[in-house]
């Protein structure tokens, strides 16, 4: 398979985030203004750029390399037993809620302290002041957008594609990934100590597995327990 260059490789991981996050600073108050909560936005720019650039990218290196679909891309085709990748993924989102739990004050120190200069919308984590019907509409948005389509296209893109084309950066390759992944995550800059610490376990058993569904399970039930237990706070 031929390999990525470490400028393409750079390129390729943050430059949508690059687009979604401008997305995002147009559509939160966007949203706002039509009585929506700021992730509303958030979730307008997942549908209309992020799954779009992805998808296209993928589709664009699908035609370059020949390859009869766009899953062809994927890199890691391996299948372990079922019984391994539903433990693996049950473990690895436990480990993952663990880790939230404990760096969740730090994640709120640094929205406060560090990220206090940006707007109040671009740094929210909670629905207050919204009606509950925007705020149900938004979270059942987000069950299907981040619990479902994101997460299968994210994975395909940045471990199913791109991972398997960055393997020059040696044993290290798997944490350039987490690192890369994190920071395209610009519209959330203050959970990056998060998402490396929770990412870093199941990117290292996707690249040393080579199933790319191990990382499209994990990362989808970590986004959709996510969502649901948002859903059950607002009917608490």
């Amino acid at each position: 398979m031929k390999q990525l260059s470490k400028t393409q490789t750079i390129i390729y991981h943050l430059y949508p985030g690059v687009l979604i996050t401008a997305g995002f600073i147009f559509l939160a108050p966007l949203s706002i203004r039509l009585g929506y909560p700021p992730q509303f936005g958030m979730l307008l720019a997942v549908l209309l750029i992020a799954l779009p650039v992805l998808l296209l990218h993928l589709w664009s290196v699908k035609n370059k390399e020949g390859q009869p679909s766009i899953w062809s891309v994927n890199g890691f085709k391996n299948k372990i037993g079922t019984g391994r990748l539903i433990l693996y993924s049950l473990g690895l989102v436990a480990g993952a809620f663990i880790i939230w739990g404990i760096t969740q004050p730090v994640d709120l120190y640094i929205s406060h302290k560090i990220f206090s200069w940006l707007p109040g919308w671009y740094t929210v984590q909670n629905f207050a002041g919204y009606s509950p019907e925007k705020v149900k509409t938004t979270l059942l948005l987000n069950l299907l957008l981040n619990g479902i389509l994101a997460p299968a296209a994210e994975e395909l893109y940045f471990r199913g594609y791109l991972l398997p084309r960055m393997q020059t950066w040696g044993k290290k390759v798997f944490v350039i990934n987490v690192i890369l992944f994190s920071l395209y995550h610009f519209w959330q800059p203050y959970v990056y100590l998060t998402l490396i610490l929770a990412l870093l376990p199941m990117v290292y058993l996707v690249n040393k597995t080579r199933d790319l569904r191990l990382g499209i399970l994990t990362h989808s039930m970590l986004n959709i327990i996510g969502a649901l237990l948002s859903l059950a706070m607002l009917y608490k």
